[in-house]
């Protein structure tokens, strides 16, 4: 079923309707517009998509628009330099077209008198390397996932909800596929889908392979839910049974959160390769999920995926029922705005580790684990002193691809991790203030739940959220978010963790979650002694300004070569750090960088140290209460 827009904010409704008046002037075209599109992926091991497309046009001047900013991605990421051998006719003669100089995801060109339909064919290249999300690399000898916003031709004027698609796909022999789009039948070869929106067309990708497996994880709430994994092994498969009990769960925990559900079904779309980008995308029906070949057989990356599935589940009601309005682009070319990212995905990023423990994946303690590594990592920016969450929201599509050395200085996209921190006080503080009857779960149920129904798109501001809050328990919310917000924080804001019994303490006990993004990363962090991170091929990663690798002049991108006299390895760094500690000699490092050799003493003798949660005598525990399970 197609979204349906209940409700726009006043302000965001005239600009898109004053955006759609002036686009209709500069471009002729029918009232309804139908497009065919028919994609050939029977060349996706080759990383190559062949489209055709039908879209009917009028005589006069014409803009046909490909998608540029992309939901759920917060930037202009449209991967159009990838989008090739462009040839556009009618009635079988080719028609000469120019891209805009200014805006690069528009082409224009003048449809012919008594044309009624124009003819586009064209080529995708999936790319080997480089790019983030759909941009990025998506397609092996085995496996292929296929984003329509990669293919897709339209023309401008109308809202992309009001442009309706037909498509067809043409899969690889002997490839089967999954996605929330619905299969009406074949045609030559050919799988054809219901017709839908040029909205639900984006929001619906599909996964396609060799290996594919499909778990049927039932109905609920009178929808069915999938998880479909594709690999480019079968014995990477090999565990995808297990899955299903607990997704199960997770789909209960879910639905208990939200007291209701905004899709007809929901099909998790879960690519198990090394040779694709990894991330997770959201969609309404749907969630593209790409992460590592052996993430079932290898127990470290195993433990990792909860988190990403329960996130993008959290997003069909988070991002995609209801959406700041400051990120509708109604026809992917209108620009997005991230001011709230610290709701969009932070408040999704809080429940995505919350629903791992109450749907049974994780335990309290490995819960409590994550969360110490997060709030130890987000304490030691330096970027704290100038920059305010606010500003790594608004900066989103500046910071998804700055790279890692400087971080610490920069700040990333702390509006993920950082909100759980703002979320959990602001839970604790309503169980506080409500004596205990009132949660960040009614929050939940109030703003993102209602009716059953299927995709729809309720936009929101931050004074709908301050609202609810205030329906729920009447409190100085906008001073609550501000503080967290809006305001430089050189320290991380911990109070909600303090107010539900707990605080961040540090020793020389390994954890675990830290220890299980080593195993699945191939790095090693020591930026809670030394102050860097070690990478693949014994490369430094980010170092810390305000470390003993920052002070003695250590610096990203330089290879270790040797630690107190040895060769450099894990191994070695501890035996240093064991050493100073019990003496009072710096620890010596040696490093190149390009053709330079250097020779670094770190003044450090406090011992491997590691960030965990410690209970605060005295206090209850509101942290066990809230990761305790409410589903059936």
């Amino acid at each position: 079923m197609s979204p349906t827009l209940r409700r726009l904010h006043p302000v965001v409704l005239l600009a898109g309707l004053a955006a759609l008046v002036l686009a209709a002037g500069a471009t002729a075209q029918p009232a309804a517009t139908s497009i065919a599109l028919s994609l050939d992926a029977s060349q996706a091991a080759q990383r190559i998509l062949h489209v055709h497309s039908e879209i009917p046009v009028a005589p006069g001047p014409l803009t046909l628009l490909y998608p540029k900013w992309i939901p759920g991605e917060h930037g202009p990421t449209g991967p159009i330099a990838n989008f090739v051998d462009l040839h556009l006719s009618a009635n079988g003669k080719e028609l000469a077209w120019e891209r805009d100089p200014v805006e690069m995801y528009a082409l224009h060109l003048t449809i012919p008198p008594g044309v009624t339909r124009l003819s586009t064919q064209a080529d995708f290249l999936y790319p080997g390397e480089g790019g983030n999300f759909t941009s990025g690399p998506g397609a092996t000898d085995f496996l292929a996932v296929i984003s329509w916003n990669s293919v897709a031709l339209y023309p401008q004027g109308p809202s992309a909800e009001v442009i309706r698609v037909t498509p067809t796909l043409r899969l690889p022999a002997g490839w089967s596929f999954a996605t929330a789009l619905v299969k009406e039948g074949e045609e030559g070869g050919a799988v054809r889908f219901a017709p839908v929106s040029l909205t639900t067309l984006i929001d619906s990708p599909v996964l396609t392979g060799t290996h594919l497996v499909d778990l049927d994880l039932g109905e609920h709430d009178g929808a069915r839910h999938h998880l479909s994994i594709a690999a480019d092994r079968a014995a990477d498969l090999a565990e995808a049974g297990s899955l299903s009990a607990p997704m199960t769960r997770l789909v209960e925990e879910a639905l208990a959160l939200f007291g209701a559900r905004h899709y007809n079904s929901y099909h998790w779309l879960l690519t198990l390769s090394d040779h694709v980008e990894h991330f997770g995308l959201e969609h309404h029906e749907s969630s593209d999920d790409r992460t590592d070949e052996e993430t079932l057989v290898q127990e470290a990356s195993k433990r990792s995926l909860p988190g990403l599935l329960a996130h993008e589940f959290v997003h069909s009601w988070n991002g995609k029922h209801r959406r700041p309005a400051g990120l509708l682009s109604p026809d992917y070319l209108k620009p997005m705005q991230g001011a709230l990212l610290w709701v969009y995905e932070g408040l999704t990023e809080h429940l995505g580790n919350v629903l791992p423990v109450r749907a049974g994946f994780w335990t309290p303690e490995y819960y409590r684990e994550e969360i110490a590594s997060l709030a130890a990592g987000l304490d030691t920016e330096t970027g704290r002193e100038w920059r305010p969450l606010a500003d790594t929201a608004v900066a989103a599509q500046i910071l998804y691809g700055a790279p890692g050395d400087g971080r610490a200085r920069r700040r990333s996209t702390d509006f993920y991790d950082e909100s759980i921190f703002l979320w959990l006080d602001v839970d604790t503080l309503l169980r506080e203030r409500s004596r205990g009857q009132v949660t960040l779960d009614d929050f939940c149920r109030r703003f993102y739940g209602g009716a059953n129904s299927g995709p729809t798109l309720v936009p929101y501001t931050r004074d709908d959220v301050v609202k609810a809050l205030n329906a729920l328990v009447p409190f100085d919310w906008q001073g609550v978010l501000a503080e967290h917000v809006d305001r430089i924080q050189p320290r991380l804001p911990m109070q909600g963790v303090e107010r539900a019994g707990w605080r961040l303490v540090y020793n020389d006990r390994p954890n675990q979650a830290i220890a299980d993004n080593e195993s699945r990363r191939k790095n090693h962090d020591w930026r809670f002694s030394l102050g860097f991170v070690v990478g693949k091929e014994d490369t430094i990663g980010d170092v810390l300004p305000d470390s003993p690798a920052g002070r003695a002049g250590m610096v990203s991108g330089e290879k270790l070569l040797g630690v107190d006299g040895h060769v450099y390895s894990d191994r070695a760094v501890e035996g240093a750090l064991a050493a100073a500690k019990s003496g009072k000699e710096p620890i010596e490092i040696i490093a190149a960088d390009g053709d330079a050799i250097r020779t670094y003493r770190l003044d450090y003798h406090g011992g491997p140290r590691y960030p965990h949660l410690e209970r605060i005598e005295g206090k209850p525990d509101v942290l066990a209460e809230i990761l305790k399970g409410r589903g059936k």
